[in-house]
């Protein structure tokens, strides 16, 4: 089978969902598929990039195309290479904001049309639209609309075979514009590596502290005063240390947790961007996974799968967020909200995980889906 995926842009370990698309891929390949990668709107780059990609040992066509062209000549030069490289799938890796600056890819659904005459469509899913929580703004829900009218209109046009989401939340919300998809978990872009342990092997038998690992982008409006302040009271009832540590790219938000963190008296680690080696051996040690992403979003979290995908708990410190469509929403296994009072809780009472998704799980799952409909 000949599969061509669609993405923004593939600047290894700058955008999250060209990682997924290449690990995706690469697993695909070593299933005996030829498979190929587009990237319609690379903003890290500043010229046509075609050739091969290296990724986990093997090498992918890819065609990147830099956002700086005109549209017409990036669709039209995507075009000519996917006509040679002759798929009988396009699977395009939804994210609004990685087709245009501000979410709204105008034409985009007529561009793909003829790119992708005579071919197959899958459509994934990983971002849809904002406006979605209660306490969105006009601004944004009026935002949010002409989103969703694209994303209907780009349905429409492309006419896919079947459509894909790893979120509960978002099933539901496509559902609310006509759009019937099937979920597919998300798995991670930090494979466990050969020194991983299981979090807790380590702390146990060395007496390492207490280990909060928060990796990835914080969101802001968490509320860390509160956790801090339960954590220094559990530092000094249990006579323990309680770390925290950052890792990865962070953003704003990561120096006024560190300083709240700090006025507390306890103790702080900024780590920054490093390998997925050094991230694996750092999540094999922590205690618990901090992430701030909504909880009724956290199935579409990277981190969460990285650090699920290491055994590690996950603790949703998260800013008051609810969707204004009343969701059904199950609890992920392995995942634990913070509330006000339940840090001591959270910490002595963490949930052994002992299931996650693999990119294996996820190509299978996918690749059934293709050969059904071939």
């Amino acid at each position: 089978m000949k599969i061509v995926f669609l993405c923004g842009s593939l600047e290894p370990g700058r955008d999250g969902v060209g990682d997924y698309t290449r690990r995706l891929a690469v697993e695909l390949l070593r299933q005996d598929q030829k498979v190929a990668l587009v990237a319609l709107n690379d903003r890290h780059i500043h010229y046509k990039i075609a050739g091969q990609q290296d990724a986990e040992g093997l090498s992918l066509p890819i065609l990147r195309l830099p956002a700086a062209l005109p549209n017409k000549t990036r669709f039209s030069q995507a075009k000519k290479w996917i006509d040679d490289f002759d798929p009988e799938w396009l699977s395009l890796q939804f994210v609004p904001f990685s087709f245009q600056l501000k979410g709204i890819p105008f034409g985009l659904g007529s561009e793909l049309k003829k790119m992708g005459n005579g071919r197959q469509w899958h459509i994934m899913f990983h971002e849809l639209w904002v406006g979605m929580n209660e306490r969105a703004t006009v601004k944004e829900v009026i935002w949010g609309s002409v989103q969703r009218l694209l994303i209907k209109g780009l349905v429409s046009k492309l006419q896919p075979e079947f459509m894909q989401t790893q979120c509960q939340l978002y099933l539901q919300q496509l559902a609310t514009i006509g759009v019937k998809a099937s979920y597919l978990p998300l798995f991670t872009n930090i494979p466990a590596s050969d020194k991983s342990t299981e979090p807790g092997q380590v702390c146990a038998a060395q007496k390492l502290p207490v280990t909060l690992l928060l990796f990835g982008n914080i969101n802001p409006g968490a509320p860390i005063e509160q956790l801090a302040t339960e954590a220094a009271m559990f530092a000094s009832d249990n006579k323990d240390q309680v770390d925290l540590v950052f890792i990865g790219r962070c953003g704003p938000e990561q120096e006024r947790w560190a300083n709240v963190w700090k006025a507390v008296g306890l103790p702080v680690r900024l780590l920054g961007e490093q390998t997925p080696d050094f991230i694996s051996a750092e999540m094999s040690k922590a205690t618990i996974g901090i992430v701030t992403t909504p909880l009724v979003l956290v199935e579409k979290s990277g981190a969460v799968a990285a650090m699920l995908s290491h055994k590690l708990p996950v603790l949703c410190v998260s800013k008051p967020w609810q969707p204004r469509l009343k969701a059904h929403f199950s609890l992920p296994h392995g995942i634990m909200e913070y509330t006000a009072g339940n840090f001591e809780e959270c910490l002595t009472q963490t949930p052994k995980i002992d299931s996650y998704a693999t990119v294996a799980d996820v190509s299978r799952q996918f690749m059934k889906m293709i050969l059904a409909r071939a």
